[in-house]
């Protein structure tokens, strides 16, 4: 992981004809970057893209997303990255392209270590640790690598904030609630955990889990669940993202109509929230904001569907998806 709290060092004053730099050590090891980059490029279009353009640096370049988005970058930063050229796509980058761009800043996502040796070649390349479970410690450390602590900590703040706000308008109605965030796939149902990105929200949040969900793994975000399994699924509220793209929406609609699907306590009230993927699944801070700005919506509109009587919740089966 890039050092995030200081542990970057400033060489000696430079020359004034050379470039001045700093070493950066990062997931992938040591690299000398410039003290103030200024054509950048970035490898991840999601969440390292995200907190880029949220320190008010706008690359020179990016690679897309794979083929089976409709996308190259998640909507809600297609205006910020306006003439931005592209590079490829994240699995397969051009790096004739990326040569030509004249980077001074190469960043790229510690999963993509096998570009390291070639992109150093073109220009300084730093590595970012991929684990979600930590996304404020992957905001600082891209932070670090383009010399920009000091307003990712601005942000941070601003996103703790939001979160005193929601707790404080909302944390002790939603005490007993039981919030379920899952994925469907072409390939089956996923339950994400405490140790994905929005589960690291949610616990920011103080949102209870339900329990197949309320768990930590050191290697994934995401537990795999079949038909017979859907009741892990359940909870007061769910929500369900990925639906959009390629053939999940028929198999989503033919998963609604599965008489284990139907007797899920969220489906019965009419609870199910089918919410975008472009930032519930992997934002950075600007994400992780919406994502905030996203959850005070529809966990309001929970608590004003519910009986104040505690009966219940109003306006059963009537399918929301």
């Amino acid at each position: 992981m890039i050092a995030c709290s200081g542990r970057s060092t400033l060489p000696p004053p430079a020359d004034p004809g050379i470039p001045a730099t700093r070493t950066v050590a990062h997931a992938l090891g040591q690299t000398e970057v410039p003290l103030q980059p200024n054509r950048v490029v970035v490898m991840n279009p999601v969440v390292d893209l995200d907190n880029l353009l949220a320190l008010g640096i706008k690359p020179v370049g990016f690679a897309e997303f794979t083929q089976d988005r409709p996308f190259p970058v998640p909507p809600y930063l297609s205006s910020q990255t306006a003439g931005v050229a592209t590079v490829g796509v994240l699995t397969q980058p051009n790096l004739e392209s990326i040569l030509l761009l004249n980077p001074d800043l190469i960043i790229i996502s510690e999963s993509q270590r096998r570009l390291y040796r070639q992109l150093s070649k073109i220009a300084p390349t730093v590595g970012v640790s991929p684990r979600v479970s930590q996304w404020q410690d992957r905001f600082l450390a891209l932070a670090d690598a383009v010399n920009q602590t000091a307003t990712a900590e601005q942000l941070l703040n601003e996103y703790d904030q939001k979160v005193a706000t929601f707790k404080q308008t909302l944390g002790d109605r939603l005490t007993d609630v039981e919030v379920s965030y899952i994925r469907v796939r072409t390939d089956g149902i996923f339950l994400y955990v405490r140790s994905s990105l929005v589960g690291d929200v949610m616990t920011d949040l103080g949102l209870r889990r339900p329990p197949a969900q309320d768990v930590v793994l050191a290697r994934s975000t995401r537990i795999p669940i079949s038909l017979e399994e859907l009741a892990k699924a359940d909870g007061d509220v769910m929500f369900v993202f990925g639906v959009e793209f390629g053939d999940t929406p028929a198999m989503f609609a033919q998963l609604q109509t599965n008489p284990l699907w139907q007797r899920l306590n969220a489906v019965k009230t009419d609870q199910v929230y089918v919410v975008t993927e472009t930032y519930w699944s992997f934002p950075g801070i600007q994400g992780a904001k919406l994502l905030v700005d996203d959850l005070t919506q529809y966990l309001t509109q929970y608590l004003a569907d519910v009986d104040p009587n505690g009966g219940g919740v109003q306006g059963e089966g009537s399918g929301r998806p």
